[in-house]
Formats: structure tokens, sequence, C-alpha cells
């Protein structure tokens, strides 16, 4: 987890989770999940959207360093990103 970006492990709320979710549906959902689960279950609810918010967070970064890649590369994406969708198609066909 980025500590700069987010709370030290022990100091989230479901506030502070409610803010870190970049995305209005992401955080309707995280509420009515809040708001529905019983007590007995919340800490594991709050470790999925904890996960959530890591894996969002994380795919950022792989975004920003494909796009470093590829303005250093003349626009070619990075060889772990290759379009496998050509491959996909000759299979079904075969």
């Amino acid at each position: 987890m980025r500590e700069a970006m987010n709370p030290s492990e022990g100091e989230w709320t479901p506030d502070s989770i409610t803010h870190a979710l970049p995305d209005s549906s992401l955080r309707m959902e995280f509420l009515r999940q809040l708001n529905t689960t019983p007590f007995a279950e919340l800490e594991a609810l709050g470790e999925r959207w904890l996960q959530v918010i890591n894996d969002l967070e994380d795919a950022v970064q792989r975004g920003q360093e494909a796009h470093a890649y590829q303005l250093q590369h003349g626009g070619e994406l990075p060889p772990q990103y290759q379009d496998f969708t050509q491959m996909i198609i000759e299979r079904q066909v075969a």
C-alpha cells in the first residue's frame, strides 16, 4: 500500500476508504455494502475494499509506466502488453 496516498494500516475508516475510491459508482457500492453487511463481517469487507484500492493504484502505476515506455519507443507498447487478439482469432478458426 502506498503510505503517502493512503492512511497507514490500522488508520483506515469507512470515510477514508470512500475518499480513496476514484469513481462515484465504486463509492456508492462500498457504502451500500457497508450499510448491509453484518457487524461480524465488517472487517473482512474493509479488507476487500482496501484490496480494490491497492489493485486500482497498481493499475494506475502500470498504466503510467506503459505510457512512459510508449513515449520513449514511438508509441509501441511494452512487450508484456502485446496484443493477443489475432492469436485468439486464429485459434478459434482452427
